[in-house]
């Protein structure tokens, strides 16, 4: 069976859009804990703190930004060479 130039390009693109997808999904899923670190933590700093509880409060924001560079550089890592086996097989 051969497929249409059109067939292939549709497939390359849709194949393409799912890997970005996927990538820029677990990039949100990443960025939570930002958004869990914002809404526990914008109340209490709001106030003079102890020196504790602001080292604390930092080592959550370090963890969470770990995280979301961790999740950007693995998954860049992993989805351009599937992008790239895509365009391979699909010519």
């Amino acid at each position: 069976m051969r497929l249409t130039s059109r067939t292939k390009t549709f497939l390359r693109w849709s194949g393409i859009f799912i890997v970005s997808l996927c990538y820029f999904l677990g990039l949100f899923i990443a960025s939570q804990s930002f958004a869990v670190f914002l809404e526990s933590q914008s109340l209490l700093l709001s106030n003079p703190i102890s020196m504790n509880t602001y080292n604390q409060a930092m080592d959550s924001l370090i963890q969470a930004t770990d995280r979301v560079f961790d999740a950007a550089i693995y998954g860049f890592a992993i989805c351009v060479p599937f992008i790239l086996f895509i365009f391979k097989k699909i010519r």
